[in-house]
């Protein structure tokens, strides 16, 4: 006895079986090909912010190489010449003396770029002795430890108090604080007493002198993100 079998379940099974398939591997590729274009935007977004990250570098380089070059011919003006800033001779020669020198010297040896207490104290005391004064003494509150001499953001001047103490005539003290009005580096007479006589006196001076710290140049790497 034959049992009556239907084959068209069968098929519709088999087609149904086939549309799945090919909506599965339409979706497949519609998520890879999403997937893929989202990559392609990001990665050519990332290559566009090079390019113009690299392109402002560039000019940014050029412009400092004309600032550079202008710097230069401005520097070469500024130190030529026959006679300096101070009116003495212009000269290059390490070994001369104020009024003389170049005119860059004189400036750094205006304001210098490092916290030296003891060389100051010592340039004093030459001072001191060059014009007679007697019993010298120079104090102040060294600060080495606290302060940094390395290059700094904040440029800005900063005083160093001292105090001279001696004993000389009176031509001797006035030919002193002449020399410390035309020195090249600045001292700022903030306190003077005298006392004696004309032949013997007794100095006693409060002043400010100045150091500025080296510019800092802040150099980094920029990460393009």
């Amino acid at each position: 006895m034959k049992l009556p079998i239907s084959t068209k379940g069968i098929k519709f099974d088999k087609s149904n079986s086939n549309l799945y398939l090919i909506l599965i591997v339409s979706v497949v590729v519609t998520i890879f090909s999403l997937t893929s274009t989202k990559a392609l935007l990001d990665q050519a977004s990332y290559q566009r912010r090079v390019i113009n990250a690299r392109q402002a570098t560039v000019k940014q380089l050029r412009a400092n190489l004309q600032d550079a070059k202008s710097l230069a011919e401005q520097y070469t003006i500024f130190n030529g010449g026959t006679t300096n800033v101070i009116g003495g001779k212009n000269s290059n020669d390490p070994n001369v003396l104020p009024p003389d020198g170049d005119n860059a010297r004189i400036i750094l040896n205006a304001l210098p770029s490092n916290y030296d207490f003891p060389a100051l104290i010592s340039s004093m005391a030459k001072i001191l002795a060059d014009d007679q004064i007697g019993s010298p003494s120079v104090g102040g509150n060294d600060q080495s430890a606290q302060i940094d001499s390395g290059s700094q953001t904040d440029t800005s001047p900063t005083a160093i108090p001292l105090t001279i103490g001696g004993t000389s005539d009176y031509s001797s003290i006035q030919k002193l604080v002449r020399d410390l009005e035309r020195s090249t580096r600045p001292f700022d007479i903030t306190s003077l007493q005298l006392r004696g006589s004309n032949d013997n006196m007794t100095l006693s001076l409060e002043m400010n002198t100045y150091f500025q710290l080296a510019k800092k140049l802040n150099l980094s790497d920029q990460e393009v993100k």
